[in-house]
């Protein structure tokens, strides 16, 4: 008989993949409804072990052999190796249960490509439809599983949209100098060759006074994002709201990474587990 991901041991497994992958996802997963926990967090963790791959890998290779057998299996083509994942074996179970299209996570999955390689980001528009595909979509689903039986998933496009666009730019801030040594540029180029800075430029981190002007302008549009999502979280039923909980997390990161290029500088410590929880406490009282 299939085990069910509300079963104890399944879901505190991934809970605790969860947890090793995505520390803000975990965290802002537990004020979740009980209903929606765990299959919220078996999405987060399929998003967040897709997002990994590019850690764990030194050549595209690899990682492409890995997405593709996520692909395979979202399409159908279950080989052997799916039934004994159970990570897997969950998100087809939550698909199921909550009869999710798994069109935005062959996106996901397509996305993902991208992180494997250095092509550079083009520009604004394709870095707000890879972060679409990212994780705006995981935004979307988890508040259509927290509503449950929802007739009109559209009214969460805002929210979910906005907010995923300001979560992805937060964390491709966070990780400009990793990128950078791994000679990516995540962040859309024509920001930067806006301000004079040509690939080389950006990679080497110089002239530092420029690489700050951009990192400012990326900043803002994260900002911008940030504020919509805000007020379009707002206006949703109480009940989705908890599906939008990393709201606080990239509020905190964005100011954090704000205050730093004031000083001309974007290296920015992100906060302890425990101001997080705060964060999360605060907000939940404020909505």
């Amino acid at each position: 008989m299939t085990q069910s991901i509300a079963n104890t041991s399944t879901a505190e497994l991934i809970a605790a993949q969860l947890r090793e992958l995505d520390r803000d996802a975990y965290l802002a997963s537990l004020v979740l409804p009980k209903h929606a926990r765990p299959p919220v967090q078996t999405l987060q963790t399929f998003a967040a072990e897709l997002a990994a791959v590019r850690y764990r890998v030194s050549e595209p290779m690899p990682g492409e052999i890995r997405l593709q057998f996520w692909h395979d299996a979202l399409e159908g083509q279950r080989h052997g190796d799916v039934d004994n994942n159970p990570l897997a074996k969950a998100l087809f179970e939550t698909i199921k249960t909550h009869q999710l299209s798994t069109v935005p996570l062959l996106r996901m999955v397509a996305a993902r490509r991208f992180d494997l390689y250095q092509d550079p980001m083009p520009n604004e528009n394709q870095f707000e439809g890879y972060a679409g595909e990212v994780s705006s979509i995981i935004f979307q689903y988890a508040a259509q599983i927290c509503m449950q039986n929802l007739e009109n998933p559209e009214q969460f496009n805002d929210a979910a949209g906005h907010l995923g666009v300001a979560q992805t730019y937060v964390r491709a801030l966070y990780s400009f100098d990793y990128d950078c040594r791994r000679a990516q540029i995540f962040l859309p180029l024509s920001i930067f060759q806006a301000f004079g800075l040509k690939d080389g430029d950006v990679l080497a981190n110089t002239p530092k006074d420029k690489i700050v002007e951009a990192l400012r302008a990326f900043a803002d549009s994260a900002q911008t994002h940030l504020d919509k999502a805000n007020s379009a979280i707002k206006c949703l039923p109480s009940e989705a709201k908890p599906a939008f909980a990393a709201y606080p997390f990239i509020s905190s990161d964005l100011a954090r990474v704000q205050k730093a290029l004031a000083r001309n500088n974007w290296a920015a410590v992100k906060m302890s587990d425990w101001r997080k929880i705060l964060k999360l406490m605060r907000w939940g009282i404020r909505r």
